[in-house]
């Protein structure tokens, strides 16, 4: 069963590995809120490498990175999306899980 992960917050190195470790390829993941700072951090660089390699999908909510001043080059991993966006995909995952 495929699960939709919604982080909202900053996470560290060793939750987000956990993150990924505990997912499985059928899964997405959407970062909101404070959860995109996540994009600027080494080691999401390294594990969304891995989550591409899977055939996971990354989802950033545009508007939460463009408030926060993440800069657009570390969008080149990910799809951005809104929030009508955000809804369908929540529709569309039998289950979903906010981190």
């Amino acid at each position: 069963m495929a699960i939709l992960h919604i982080i909202a917050k900053h996470m560290g190195q060793d939750a987000l590995s956990i993150l990924v470790e505990r997912g499985s390829q059928n899964d997405a993941y959407i970062f909101i809120d404070d959860g995109v700072y996540v994009l600027l951090s080494q080691r999401f660089k390294a594990l969304n490498a891995s989550i591409i390699k899977e055939d996971r999908r990354v989802y950033v909510m545009a508007k939460h990175a463009i408030e926060r001043g993440i800069p657009q080059n570390n969008f080149s991993e990910v799809t951005l999306i809104n929030m009508a966006d955000m809804v369908r995909l929540t529709s569309s995952y039998s289950s979903s899980i906010s981190w």
